[in-house]
C-alpha cells in the first residue's frame, strides 16, 4: 500500500511560507538587520516587503500614516558593514493600501511548504502582514506564474515610490484585484485538497487495519 503526492514544481506558483528563527545565527543576525535598518525595525502598523538581491543592495517597504516608505541599501547587507540608506515616500490611497493589504494576505495565506525557494545566485521577494507577524517569500519566479505577477506588482510599487507616483499605484488596483483573486481561489482549492487527502488516507489506514485484521 502506497500514498502518493503532487510536489509543486521549483517554478513557484505560491510563496512559501516563512517564519522568524529566534536561534542565534548568520542568518537570523542578517534578518535582524535587514530589519533594523529597512523595516523600522519591523515596527510594522501593516504591510511591507523586501526585495533581496544575492549580491547588491537589498530594499525594504512598508506603509505607515498613509504613506508608502521605501529604503533601499547602497550595497549588500549581507557581505558589508558601512551601509547607506536612501529612503524615499509616497502618499497612496485608502483604496490602493486596502488593495495591496489584501493581495499580500491572499499570497501568503495560500503559500505552501512544497514552494521551497531554491538557487544562489537572484532575488529573493518577502512579503509580509499583520504587523510582520506573518511572512512568506519567492525567489526569482519564472514568467506564467502568480509569482511572478506578484514580483512585478512589487516592481511597481517600488519604482512609483521612488518617482512619488501615487497615480501608478492607483492604475494597478485591478491587477492586483485579479490576482488577489487568483490567491484566494487557491486557497479554497487548497482547503478542498486538503479534505480529499484526509478522505483517501483514512480510507488507506481502515484497509491497512483490515488487512492486519485478515492476517
Amino acid at each position: 500500500i502506497g500514498l502518493c503526492f503532487t510536489v509543486e514544481a521549483s517554478a513557484q506558483s505560491r510563496l512559501y511560507p516563512k517564519g522568524r528563527d529566534s536561534s542565534k545565527n548568520s542568518l537570523t543576525a542578517y534578518a535582524a538587520r535587514v530589519d533594523s535598518l529597512l523595516l523600522n525595525n519591523r515596527k510594522l502598523n501593516s504591510f511591507a516587503f523586501t526585495i533581496r538581491p544575492s549580491f547588491t543592495g537589498e530594499l525594504g517597504c512598508y506603509y505607515e500614516n498613509s504613506e508608502l516608505i521605501l529604503r533601499i541599501a547602497n550595497k549588500c547587507i549581507w557581505y558589508s558593514k558601512n551601509i547607506e540608506i536612501n529612503e524615499y515616500r509616497c502618499k497612496i490611497s485608502d483604496e490602493a493600501a486596502n488593495s495591496i493589504n489584501q493581495l499580500f494576505f491572499a499570497a501568503i495565506f495560500s503559500s505552501s511548504y512544497l514552494a521551497q525557494p531554491d538557487g544562489l545566485d537572484g532575488e529573493t521577494y518577502e512579503l509580509l502582514v499583520n504587523g510582520g507577524y506573518y511572512t512568506a517569500e519567492c525567489w526569482s519566479p519564472k514568467k506564467d506564474t502568480n509569482c511572478y505577477k506578484l514580483v512585478e506588482i512589487l516592481k511597481t510599487l517600488v519604482s512609483a515610490t521612488k518617482e512619488n507616483d501615487k497615480v501608478a499605484i492607483d492604475n494597478i488596483i485591478p491587477k492586483m484585484a485579479e490576482l488577489t483573486k487568483e490567491l484566494t481561489d487557491n486557497i479554497n482549492d487548497g482547503e478542498d485538497n486538503l479534505k480529499e487527502i484526509e478522505a483517501e488516507t483514512a480510507d488507506v489506514i481502515v484497509m491497512a487495519l483490515q488487512l492486519v485484521y485478515l492476517y
